[in-house]
């Protein structure tokens, strides 16, 4: 092969392949441990991951090993020590293990430092479900936190626009990974928490435990925290977990989830709407109809007209009580005067003056004015009641 460097041309692939047999041959299998990243598990039965250490990274292929790395619950930021034989993909002219065995080490160092703040932050009571708002059923005015270029705002405006396109959106470029994304996705919180916005999507597209660690910053967490407007988190794919996660007011499995979450579809309010406007206008015509039913057969009925017959009857009996009260007050009154004459006469009868214009008098005395019926009780100065006038006397002589 030396010899005919300069004599013959290689193709790719040719050489491609002599790589691959150069190492096949001297390198046939080994054992070596690392640190899984960009761990993937698509729906064939095969597992593909990035081992790495410090420095240095190694692509690798588990096939058929999807089984058994779910056993051992691989994900990324799990120390392994993977056996296997070092070879060429050819597409790519990239050199990966083949995996043929793993063991699990130990966690690495970042997903260390992410449980204890997990641990601690929960401790504090920053994931509690009751100081977490809800999200208003139809915002307004939307700010989106993420990268200017990413798929992310890409996905989230295509599906706000589509579902709700009444309402506004804000978006807040920042760095979505590496040393300078967490300060500048803490000032976006914060600035955006200060423009009376509905609510606040904070996203970005999946990647590493490396890509995605800006979300597990302690101080984003609490300025998602001390936010007054609700956030919501959508960070990576649905399998990836973030410290913004678990302190947001909602986490979305996928930033299209956040939109989906975030707005209702218009055109289903608008169905429903017409399903509800229908079943009231159902629900209307029949009650009216019901009713009109009721009351039509109420009218025919013997029960309907048994109140008219009532106040009839009750009228007619009015009459007649009326009639006899007057012809019983007659009699009364006609009974009344008669007895009225009688006691009249006999008071006539009984009326001294009458006796007195026959001829008779009444003796009082002077003094007491007392009647004066013997001789014995007169004193010495008398009166005399005549039917006409009366007497003035002085008694000389009793008898």
């Amino acid at each position: 092969m030396r010899g005919n460097s300069r004599d013959k041309a290689y193709t790719v692939s040719e050489i491609t392949n002599v790589v691959k047999e150069i190492l096949e041959q001297n390198l046939n299998t080994v054992w070596i441990q690392g640190e899984i990243s960009n761990y993937s598990s698509p729906a064939s039965s095969h597992v593909y991951f990035t081992l790495k250490d410090e420095t240095n990274q190694i692509k690798t292929a588990f096939f058929g090993g999807k089984k058994k790395a779910y056993d051992l619950e691989l994900k990324d930021g799990v120390k392994v020590a993977v056996f296997g034989r070092v070879s060429i993909y050819g597409k790519r002219s990239e050199y990966q293990l083949i995996v043929e065995e793993i063991q699990v080490m130990g966690v690495g160092g970042l997903l260390v430092e992410f449980e204890k703040l997990k641990k601690r932050l929960s401790t504090e009571g920053l994931f509690d479900a009751s100081r977490k708002v809800s999200i208003p059923e139809y915002p307004e005015k939307i700010g989106i936190i993420t990268s200017r270029t990413g798929a992310a705002i890409r996905d989230i405006l295509n599906i706000i626009s589509r579902r709700y396109p009444v309402c506004r959106v804000l978006i807040y470029p920042v760095m979505v990974q590496g040393e300078a994304a967490a300060p500048q996705i803490i000032k976006a919180v914060q600035e955006m928490d200060s423009l009376c916005l509905d609510v606040i999507i904070l996203t970005r597209g999946g990647g590493s435990i490396e890509d995605l660690w800006a979300f597990n910053d302690e101080k984003l967490a609490y300025a998602i925290v001390e936010a007054k407007t609700p956030v919501i988190s959508a960070v990576g794919h649905e399998i990836d977990f973030t410290i913004a996660d678990f302190v947001a007011d909602l986490r979305a499995p996928t930033p299209s989830a956040a939109a989906e979450l975030v707005v209702p579809d218009v055109q289903e309010l608008i169905e429903n709407l017409k399903s509800q406007k229908n079943r009231l206008n159902i629900y209307i015509t029949n009650t009216v109809k019901n009713f009109e039913e009721r009351l039509d057969s109420v009218s025919k009925s013997y029960g309907f007209k048994i109140p008219f017959n009532i106040y009839n009857d009750h009228v007619q009996r009015m009459d007649e009580l009326s009639l006899e009260l007057g012809k019983r007050l007659d009699d009364r009154l006609q009974d009344s005067d008669e007895k009225l004459t009688v006691i009249n006469d006999k008071l006539t009868i009984m009326n001294p003056l009458n006796i007195l214009k026959k001829g008779y008098s009444v003796v009082y005395d002077s003094g007491s004015g007392a009647i004066i019926k013997d001789s014995e009780t007169a004193g010495k100065e008398i009166k005399i009641k005549l039917y006409k006038g009366g007497l003035d006397a002085e008694v000389t002589g009793k008898v």
